[in-house]
């Protein structure tokens, strides 16, 4: 079956037409139902979040909202064992979380704090570095967060008793991978991008179905003269020779 000029570019440019318009209504529906949290870009400060964060790396930051902060959540924070204004951290139990640690203990093989009275799995630590360098058994209170930085053995957190848990007012942002203003930004350039190729596919469908050259109709056939019917006047002058005899 012969297929029309420009025919798979024709479905191809169907198909990137409906895909980025869904990509760009879709995000630009999600952006006004739930705008995203406006953001700041920062650096790293120090090796305490080692090995997650490095001295002088960007970072994003976005602002928390009250009762947000989750337990693994990296944040800046006013704590009062820097030296800085703010300092990252890893929030490691919320209000009403009981975390404790021996250091002389051992449990599944390796050394653990333990959450609620379950081991805590961080695969944030390097597997050599003990996650305390002093045990502890804190319950946190209410409206509190129990901080510490990833780089243990360097680095101070709430597991010292002269520190202890922290406010959670005092957390000024989260510390995000990518902000999702910016993941909107480049989602909705992805719907526009992939309207603009389709509308480039569907031009090119067209051009290629303008140039074909069109199938040339051919003429009917004609019929043999022997076979053509006598017109009336030459079948009667036929018979009347048939009928005289010779």
């Amino acid at each position: 079956m012969e297929h029309r000029p420009g025919r798979g570019r024709g479905i191809a440019a169907i198909v990137l037409l409906v895909l980025g318009a869904v990509i760009l209504v879709g995000v630009t529906v999600a952006k006004a139902v739930a705008p995203p949290s406006r953001y700041t870009q920062g650096k790293a400060v120090g090796w305490h979040m080692a090995p997650t964060y490095t001295d002088g790396e960007s970072i994003y930051l976005e602002p928390v909202a009250k009762g947000a902060l989750r337990r693994g959540d990296v944040v800046l924070a006013s704590v009062p064992w820097s030296l800085h204004k703010t300092q990252m951290n890893r929030v490691i139990a919320v209000g009403g979380d009981r975390i404790r640690y021996k250091p002389s203990s051992k449990i599944t093989g390796q050394y653990r704090l333990v959450l609620n009275g379950l081991p805590l799995d961080e695969p944030y630590l390097e597997q050599w570095k003990n996650p305390s360098a002093v045990g502890f058994d804190v319950t946190v209170p209410k409206g509190y967060v129990f901080l510490m930085a990833d780089n243990r053995m360097n680095s101070d957190g709430s597991q010292y008793a002269n520190n202890g848990p922290v406010p959670a007012s005092k957390v000024a942002s989260k510390v995000v991978t990518y902000p999702m203003a910016k993941l909107a930004v480049w989602g909705q350039l992805a719907g526009v991008l992939v309207l603009a190729v389709g509308a480039a596919f569907g031009f090119a469908s067209r051009r290629a179905r303008g140039r074909a050259p069109r199938a040339a109709v051919p003429a009917p056939a004609r019929a043999p003269e022997a076979l053509k019917p006598a017109a009336p006047a030459e079948a009667a002058a036929a018979g009347e020779r048939a009928d005289v005899p010779s």
